[in-house]
């Protein structure tokens, strides 16, 4: 019996042939493509740096990594962009032509995690762009690794500022020979001073003055101290001090201004020596918490005359009395005089404040506080 094909049968033979042969070329042709791409041998990437940073400085940047794996690592390269040269400016002896430049060194591996560091010189002032990969000895490569820095130099210089002195005073009481330095503010950069002066010996010195942590607040930081003083100075010589600077925390070079020579030199001069005589609180206006009297500063210790506070203040430990001095004053010590039973008083306290006019929101400062009291008690 002779076999037949229905027209349907072969239109599916017909589609499965079709299609094999469209996988077939396919097949063909992706091959060709991996052979081509892989005609000069399997594409190797090495390890790139670890915790890559650029450092600042001046006219030069240090650029450091980490190699933690890949022992296959034998060198380096580093590619920038130089800064083109300005028109009508000559070039400096040793300076970088403008345009792609780049570096190359030498890796030799240890057994563990290796540090490189590497110096950039004859830099122009500017933001730079780094570009590093790092290569076996077969020629393979990295991927890129990217590293933004600034390079700092005469802009930078010009910009800085010695730190302002407000005054500086020569105390030679009670055979001392100190001068007091009193400081203006400085720039946040700024990270130390330099100041050389002569002692009474004939010794030049050198004093280095830092920021210290501050210490109304130590989480808040380091701060500059407003004071400073140079001990044993030899009267009638000059100081002379410069201030260095930090364009950024890691830098590798420090900026420094030229040394400032001091001549202007005051004197202290102390205050008198108070007397006995000098009461500053005699007739003084007197605000107490009852029974105001101005026999709290009359002068007279005798009883006649006396403040005697209520009983009902007492009971409640609410007795208070002030003075107004009526200015600022500097005091070396008050008297409080008890006329009566003087061992009944266990505590008090004596403040003070500079505001001028007295209320509920006044600031009181602690000065001394008591807790046992003799018959007449020196403060």
């Amino acid at each position: 019996m002779k076999k037949t094909m229905s027209i349907n049968q072969s239109l599916r033979y017909f589609f499965f042939l079709v299609l094999a042969g469209c996988l077939f070329a396919s097949c063909s042709k992706q091959d060709a493509t991996y052979s081509s791409f892989l005609k000069n041998g399997e594409i190797v990437y090495n390890g790139k740096p670890d915790q890559l940073q650029v450092l600042s400085g001046n006219d030069r940047v240090q650029l450091q990594w980490y190699i933690v794996s890949d022992p296959k690592i034998t060198k380096a390269k580093i590619f920038w962009n130089n800064p083109a040269q300005v028109d009508g400016k000559d070039p400096q002896p040793g300076e970088r032509i403008g345009g792609r430049d780049s570096v190359e060194i030498n890796i030799q591996r240890s057994s563990g995690t290796d540090s490189v560091k590497v110096l950039i010189d004859r830099l122009k002032e500017g933001i730079y762009t780094f570009d590093v990969f790092m290569y076996d000895n077969a020629g393979h490569s990295s991927v890129k690794s990217e590293v933004i820095g600034n390079v700092y130099g005469d802009t930078y210089q010009n910009s800085i500022s010695n730190r302002p002195l407000n005054t500086a005073i020569l105390d030679t009481t009670e055979s001392k020979s100190d001068v007091y330095l009193e400081w203006f503010g400085v720039a946040q950069q700024a990270i130390k001073i330099d100041l050389k002066y002569t002692d009474v010996s004939g010794t030049s010195k050198t004093v280095y003055m830092q920021k210290v942590v501050n210490p109304s607040d130590p989480r808040s930081g380091m701060i500059w101290e407003t004071t400073d003083t140079l001990w044993n100075y030899k009267e009638g010589e000059l100081f002379t001090y410069r201030t260095a600077y930090l364009p950024e925390p890691n830098s590798i070079d420090t900026f420094y201004t030229d040394y400032v020579e001091v001549s202007n030199i005051g004197y202290f001069i102390p205050p008198p020596p108070p007397t006995a005589s000098s009461n500053l609180a005699l007739g003084t206006k007197v605000t107490a918490s009852s029974s105001a009297t101005q026999a709290l500063t009359d002068g007279d210790r005798s009883n006649a005359a006396k403040w005697q506070p209520n009983s009902g203040e007492r009971a409640d430990l609410n007795v208070w009395f002030y003075v107004d001095l009526g200015e600022s004053m500097d005091i070396n010590k008050t008297q409080v005089y008890f006329t009566k039973d003087p061992g009944k008083i266990t505590y008090y306290e004596i403040l003070y404040t500079t505001e001028a006019t007295i209320g509920s929101s006044t600031k009181w400062t602690r000065a001394f506080i008591k807790l046992e009291s003799p018959d007449a008690e020196d403060i």
